[in-house]
């Protein structure tokens, strides 16, 4: 199945919506919110790339908000308007609890793209029972980044970007 440059930008707004720390409920509602304010502000009325843009900035989260101006600008910029698609490299270590608590070490390598570009990757993790998103982690630019969470049982495996959130070479 090939997916649209389109559908590939909502599924990232949908993952940088998505409510990773809501003790409960659903954690798309953020993103099923701007979707309806969408529709319902466009009910027979001609919408835009800039007034799509305009409703998902009411709707932003506090950590999308990267460049602390309310606007996601650096969003529609490398998605919408860029061309550049970033390369993802992902390693992890699952150390010996301590007090049992693991201390789980993560290593994400972000390349390709310029020195601006931002992302947030999710992270997911399979305990036995399949894939469960964990958190995402804010990238920039062509860095590595290295992240611990702690984890009160060990993992079976960890990966980067399972369920394709994130467009990625």
């Amino acid at each position: 199945m090939t997916y649209s440059k389109g559908a590939y930008v909502l599924q990232m707004l949908k993952s940088l919506m998505y409510a990773d720390q809501a003790p409960s409920g659903d954690k798309n509602q953020p993103f099923i919110d701007m979707m309806h304010d969408f529709l319902e502000t466009h009910r027979g009325v001609p919408a835009s790339t800039e007034s799509f843009k305009a409703i998902a900035e009411k709707h932003m989260t506090k950590q999308m908000d990267v460049q602390k101006n309310g606007r996601l600008d650096w969003f529609f910029n490398e998605w919408v308007y860029g061309m550049k698609v970033p390369r993802y490299e992902f390693k992890y270590e699952v150390p010996p609890a301590v007090n049992g608590v693991f201390k789980v070490r993560l290593q994400i390598t972000q390349s390709e793209v310029d020195d601006q570009f931002a992302m947030f990757v999710p992270i997911y993790g399979d305990f036995g029972n399949g894939m469960v998103r964990l958190n995402q982690v804010e990238m920039l630019g062509n860095s590595t980044r290295t992240v611990i969470f702690d984890m009160d049982r060990a993992p079976k495996k960890l990966v980067l970007n399972a369920m394709k959130d994130v467009l990625q070479r």
